[in-house]
């Protein structure tokens, strides 16, 4: 008995069909976890906040009772300094931050102030959203320092909008859905600041 060689357009088309069924298959089981809530994000979440409960990320208690002002003993202060430099425009034969890495720093300090609860004080207190608001009021193209201000400032806008898409995908996934599970947002009053000249009569 006399074999034939096996053709290799048929091998191909079996391999491709088996494949697709397979790549379905994955589809589908997905999608049923995702249906009973079955998450990995969820659980490599909860595993990565575990991990931040070292007082080194939060920083000692502030001293005014409500924020760190001039201190930088916080995440989001250190991740802000970080985002400054990453948005500086590189050189000619420079490679850029995304270049080397992607997105993925980006994913990580998000995710590391999310998960610490510091989102909101990174968007009032980030040093390149400043730069970003006062050169929209100025409009100021100046060359500062050897860094063009309107590159810098399309580079700042470009990784806002990127934050802000990070931040969302992880705010769905950190927070529960239903709003009688919400927990209760505990509000401070403080006296406003008086004057050292009323303060003594």
């Amino acid at each position: 008995m006399k074999l034939r060689p096996l053709n290799r357009k048929s091998t191909f088309t079996v391999n491709l069909v088996e494949q697709i069924a397979i790549a379905r298959e994955g589809d589908l089981l997905t999608k049923e976890r995702l249906c009973c809530g079955l998450s990995m994000f969820e659980v490599i979440l909860a595993r990565v906040r575990g991990f931040l409960d070292d007082p080194i990320w939060r920083g000692p208690l502030p001293s005014n009772g409500v924020m760190h002002v001039d201190e930088c003993v916080e995440f989001h202060r250190l991740w802000s300094a970080m985002q400054f430099v990453y948005c500086i425009p590189v050189g000619a034969h420079e490679f850029t931050v995304e270049q080397c890495f992607g997105d993925g720093l980006h994913w990580a300090g998000c995710l590391i102030i999310s998960l610490l609860g510091q989102q909101r004080r990174f968007d009032i207190l980030d040093f390149s959203y400043h730069l970003l608001k006062v050169q929209k009021h100025d409009g100021k193209d100046e060359l500062i320092k050897s860094v063009p201000l309107k590159k810098m400032v399309d580079r700042i806008r470009k990784f806002q909008v990127l934050n802000n898409e990070i931040f969302a995908i992880l705010n769905k996934y950190l927070k529960p859905s239903d709003g009688e599970n919400m927990p209760v947002e505990h509000v401070r009053c403080f006296q406003p600041p008086i004057h050292q000249s009323l303060a003594s009569s």
